[in-house]
């Protein structure tokens, strides 16, 4: 008689086809989000200054002739007084550029300074977007962050109806990995509907919570619709920090939640998550 236990076979974690394999889906989906993104602002063009890419953009910056811009005068002439004497304040047009949307172009005056009593260094700016003639705009903020939410809503959902419709998402395909509730079978089996969705509504709820809560810090925060207000919600925001604070303290919990929901995992369970033994699947290789 063997004195050998029988261990269970269980699956491999598969960590870095995985991670891999989220990362393809991502930059697939951010090129058709932002594709999509583009043709609503030639459908809708009222909403042209105020949606921008979520995903695939760059931003430059350069020194800018206040002389030549009346936008940059209008900002210093509002520009709250200081009575330091190390103040400096600096001027840069800045341009945003994305994938199928037109160019942003902003005004961005910044105002630094020392402490008096630590000697740390203290800053505060004023963005002003600009449009074809320079004249600032001032596009709504909810039509922006709202783009945006629903942006990373609809993540999970087309992974999901890749999933239900295809059988696999680009990032699962080239990886050779599936998903299903038995992983010894020979042939697993798919996920059902239902469970496709949940899983991967599962999978991106940090992230969709984190996003949400930002959305209705952001609905309290004051909207200028000039520059003389803007300006003056600068001077406000300097003495009030809470919505910084807010923020700050979310991303920090949203970080910490993540690291236990996604990588805390692969320590413990092989070839599932937390949210794949909530709903009993398995990530395996195809045949």
């Amino acid at each position: 008689m063997s004195d050998q236990t029988a261990v269970p076979q269980r699956p491999p974690r598969l960590f870095l086809r995985r991670l891999a394999a989220l990362i393809i889906d991502f930059l697939a989906y951010g090129i058709l989000a932002t594709f999509v993104v583009g043709a609503l602002t030639m459908v809708v063009p009222q909403l042209k200054d105020g949606v921008a890419s979520s995903f695939f953009y760059t931003r430059t910056c350069t020194p800018a002739d206040r002389d030549v811009m009346p936008v940059f005068a209008a900002i210093e002439r509002d520009w709250p007084k200081s009575d330091a004497n190390d103040t400096k304040i600096s001027a840069r047009l800045c341009s945003i550029d994305s994938f199928f949307l037109p160019q942003k172009r902003l005004a961005v005056v910044s105002e630094s300074r020392e402490g008096e009593e630590d000697g740390a260094t203290f800053t505060r700016s004023v963005s002003i977007q600009l449009d074809e003639n320079d004249d600032p705009v001032f596009p709504s903020p909810f039509i922006e962050r709202s783009v945006s939410s629903l942006q990373l809503i609809a993540f999970p959902l087309a992974l999901a109806l890749a999933t239900i419709f295809l059988g696999w998402t680009p990032g699962k395909r080239l990886m050779s990995l599936h998903v299903t509730p038995d992983a010894l079978a020979k042939v697993p089996p798919p996920l059902p509907p239902g469970k496709t969705v949940l899983r991967e509504y599962l999978k991106f709820w940090p992230l969709i919570a984190n996003n949400l809560i930002q959305f209705a810090i952001a609905l309290g925060t004051p909207k200028a619709s000039s520059v003389a207000e803007a300006v003056a919600w600068l001077e406000t925001a300097g003495t009030d920090q809470r919505a910084i604070v807010d923020i700050l303290v979310l991303n920090a919990a949203t970080l910490l939640v993540l690291f236990v929901w996604w990588v805390w995992p692969f320590a413990l369970w092989r070839g599932r998550m937390l949210y794949d033994g909530f709903i009993r699947a398995y990530v395996v290789l195809r045949n």
